[in-house]
């Protein structure tokens, strides 16, 4: 989005990860909360302290920082009580900076209870910190939704917003693209220029395609004396959807966003939270001691989470073609390693480990040979040959484990296809069974855009 960085919440540690990577903090614009428990928020005052000190420095320096434009701020979402736990923070930590924030709270009725705006009065004990715009107080519609908190004509992209049960109040996003247009089919429109160059560059076009360039910006029709007229190419090629949720037992709220889209047809990406699974913990020797979906499902729900079961489930409803599970619980340890693109690499050997999850690590997809191991810790590449004997199992055991958990969310896929959970209207065209990868630090996941033929 023109070099623009949108994140999704900000737990501890933020700043530290985001610096290992070739991103720049300081192309963050706006940062997206979905509720307010500490692994979603608690890193977010370091992390604009560490942008608002780069803001700082360049002020001494030639390079001209993007905060040093009072016109640029960082904007915030999220739920009632997200200004207040910013200001607060501010405050009582004196965080000072150039770096301007705007922070916009989504609030809604509900029957028993009004959630109002907190600390939004710029006097008193809730008088906005030095660097702060006073944000706005976004209300949602009867339907208890957001729609449009950033409407598409701002930047390609809108979000909307739906709350989404949990233990606090929590809410999830879905951005959608904007449709793009096709392309000028030239072997016919080529002649037409010809025909009419003189008539073209009567108009001031010193070019016979800057014709088209102009038909593009303004999509208003250009007819020529003939009678011909050249009409704006239509923007048929739907934009793509990404869906990202807070910690949830129950997202519904969220198919009423992509229901109310009439030209409605999948959801490109979902990432969906996975805090339990009927996988067996690493430390479980007894298979008795396994407890069934339903057991795990009922834990879940008491707890305001989902499994990678509910969340295949969930993909369906939603028509996902992708889905990527996070915050798994730590009976998942994450991988030593992880996997990046090397034709250098060697498929992982299934007598490496004696553990019953090995070989269907090896045997899977997750790994192959275009794959190579990253130490994380050490970050340092190797070939899986160069790893200790010791690490290479605990690696392939970890992988397996993050591979049952991708299977179980297909089997929650499958299930919810076999019960037909979407509306008849829908259900005629169903779509293929998506793709699921379990998150891992640094995961880059490139959202194709849709084929303009399918």
């Amino acid at each position: 989005m023109d070099g623009q960085i949108w994140m999704f919440d900000c737990g501890e540690a933020t700043t530290h990860q985001i610096m290992r990577t070739n991103l720049k903090p300081s192309n963050v614009t706006k940062i997206f909360i979905t509720h307010l428990h500490g692994d979603h928020v608690l890193g977010l005052i370091s992390f604009l302290s560490h942008i608002g000190d780069r803001a700082d420095a360049d002020l001494t320096s030639k390079n001209q920082h993007p905060f040093c434009d009072p016109s640029e701020v960082v904007e915030i979402f999220g739920p009632s009580g997200i200004r207040e736990f910013v200001r607060s923070t501010l405050r009582l930590t004196k965080t000072h900076s150039l770096l301007k924030i705007k922070v916009n709270e989504l609030l809604r009725y509900s029957k028993d209870q009004v959630y109002t705006p907190s600390l939004s009065n710029p006097t008193g004990s809730g008088r906005l910190w030095h660097n702060e715009i006073l944000g706005e107080d976004i209300w949602s519609d009867q339907n208890g939704l957001w729609k449009d908190v950033i409407p598409i004509n701002q930047c390609g992209v809108s979000v909307s917003a739906a709350p989404i049960q949990h233990t606090i109040d929590c809410v999830g996003y879905l951005l959608t693209e904007a449709n793009r247009r096709e392309k000028f089919d030239m072997v016919k429109l080529k002649p037409i220029l010809e025909q009419h160059a003189d008539e073209i560059k009567q108009m001031g076009f010193k070019v016979l395609p800057a014709i088209l360039s102009q038909l593009e910006k303004t999509r208003k029709p250009i007819s020529f004396s003939t009678g011909v007229t050249l009409q704006p190419p239509r923007l048929s090629i739907r934009g793509r959807r990404v869906m990202i949720l807070g910690d949830t037992c129950d997202p519904s709220a969220m198919v009423s966003l992509v229901e109310r889209d009439p030209e409605f047809q999948s959801i490109d990406l979902l990432v969906h939270e996975s805090t339990g699974t009927v996988v067996p913990d690493a430390h479980e020797r007894k298979q008795e001691d396994c407890q069934s979906e339903s057991q795990v499902a009922s834990k879940m729900r008491e707890r305001g989470h989902s499994t990678s079961f509910m969340a295949g489930q969930f993909a369906h409803r939603v028509r996902a073609t992708r889905l990527v599970l996070n915050h798994l619980g730590g009976k998942f340890p994450a991988p030593q390693a992880a996997l990046c693109p090397s034709k250098a690499f060697p498929p992982f050997p299934s007598s490496s480990s004696s553990s019953p999850s090995s070989s269907v690590c090896a045997q899977s997809s997750i790994i192959d040979d275009q794959n190579a191991v990253k130490i994380v810790h050490a970050e340092v590449w190797k070939k899986f040959e160069e790893i200790e004997p010791g690490r290479r199992a605990k690696i392939v055991d970890e992988l397996g484990w993050l591979k049952a958990v991708e299977n179980d969310a297909l089997q929650g896929w499958r299930a919810a296809a076999r019960n037909r959970t979407l509306p008849q209207s829908r259900a005629s065209n169903l779509p293929a069974q998506p793709l699921v990868s379990v998150a891992y630090d640094f995961l880059q996941f490139k959202v194709p855009r849709p084929d303009p033929h399918s």
